[in-house]
């Protein structure tokens, strides 16, 4: 299938979606202030810029205020009015314009608790204290954006979804082409290094990846290491491109020869737990659920979930690999559900301690009556 898609077609899809979320909260905008450090103003002009920069939607206009060195960055065909500044003088004047446009309104901020909304509160304290001396001076009341943040981007737009779909083909290409070079003897950074040619080739790392051999790939999250891989070991690579303002998150794991029978037996038994659990989503089902059955199938091949499923199935997908909306674990509330176009990952996984470990991670959109399963690990693991 040939995908006919642009970033500016995200762009405005988030926009749209945006200000129809806007009308639903009865609020006059939405500000964000970043140094980097908040995806939401990506997830609305579809880049990260370097310095800082100002967002702002209104009910009729996207407004951007970022640093005249990177103005071109900001594409002026999706962004309404891209505004410029040099130095925190202009940056304050200018941030003062926008403001007054919502004067004596009702305007959503990032500005909540950290904790119980970490994709809602990523200002800096000196840009916190700048915006309530502007709301004060222009009779603004600031409302915490969590509640609207977490429904705008947990649902995918048609348009994001093709470019998860994209970006899916990208990693899978890669990491394909990569498992095609590893050979014995080399070094978890050499394949790393492979790793990220591949994904330069077509887009940009949606994260750092993790190359785990032997022993190291018992652990969930492997800070990447000179080992090198050896003839009875197993290794895994995670890793996600990001295309159009979307991350994908794939795992495979990979045999060398003489590899143990017994995870000939576990790789089945993480693939017969994925199976399962994809089967039963669809739109409305608890976000425990698909975590449960998970364990429920690990369980009945003999394996202890506590010890050897040491986190939760998957998580969402969107402009952050770990994006916003319900998690698939066991620690979610009873009454979080999946909503139709949510996009997530599915990674079941079983590790041994001091023997090694296997994850298998695909990427999949929550429709009404199932799923769309975008990515689907091989049936028998790749032997190099």
């Amino acid at each position: 299938m040939i995908f006919l898609i642009k970033l500016a077609d995200i762009v405005i899809s988030r926009k749209k979606r945006a200000f129809e979320a806007l009308k639903k909260y009865n609020v006059d905008g939405w500000l964000i202030i970043s140094s980097g450090n908040d995806a939401n103003a990506e997830y609305l002009v579809g880049t990260k810029v370097f310095g800082t920069i100002a967002v702002l939607l209104t009910r009729d206009k996207l407004i951007s205020l970022v640093s005249s060195l990177e103005k071109s960055m900001i594409d002026e065909n999706t962004v309404d009015e891209v505004l410029s500044y040099y130095g925190a003088r202009e940056f304050i004047a200018k941030l003062m314009e926008m403001l007054s446009e919502i004067s004596n309104g009702r305007l959503l901020v990032n500005m909540g608790a950290p904790l119980a909304a970490p994709y809602a509160s990523r200002i800096l304290y000196s840009h916190a204290k700048i915006i309530e001396s502007l709301a004060n001076l222009y009779g603004i009341e600031l409302i915490p954006s969590s509640s609207f943040v977490r429904e705008l981007r947990s649902i995918k737009t048609n348009e994001e979804l093709t470019a998860l779909e994209l970006a899916v083909k990208a990693t899978l290409n890669a990491v394909e082409s990569v498992i095609n070079k590893i050979k014995p003897g080399m070094s978890e950074r050499e394949v790393a290094a492979e790793m990220y040619r591949e994904i330069y080739l077509r887009g940009d790392p949606a994260f750092e990846v993790i190359v785990a051999f032997g022993k190291n790939s018992a652990n969930p999250h492997h800070k990447t290491s000179d080992k090198k891989l050896r003839n009875g070991e197993i290794g895994y690579i995670d890793v996600g491109i990001k295309l159009y303002s979307i991350c994908a998150d794939i795992t495979r794991a990979f045999f060398t020869n003489s590899v143990d029978r017994e995870f000939y037996t576990i790789y089945k038994v993480v693939r017969d737990a994925q199976d399962a659990s994809i089967n039963i989503i669809r739109d409305g089902v608890a976000a425990k659920d698909p975590d449960q059955k998970a364990r429920e199938v690990i369980e009945m091949n003999g394996y202890d979930p506590k010890e050897v499923f040491t986190h939760g199935l998957g998580h969402p997908l969107g402009v952050e690999v770990h994006d916003v909306g319900p998690a698939l674990s066991f620690l979610v509330k009873k009454e979080s559900t999946l909503k139709e176009n949510m996009a997530l990952t599915i990674e079941p996984a079983i590790y041994i301690k001091d023997k090694g470990g296997i994850r298998l991670e695909d990427d999949i959109v929550v429709k009404k009556d199932g799923v769309l399963r975008i990515s689907k690990a091989p049936d028998e693991p790749p032997i190099i």
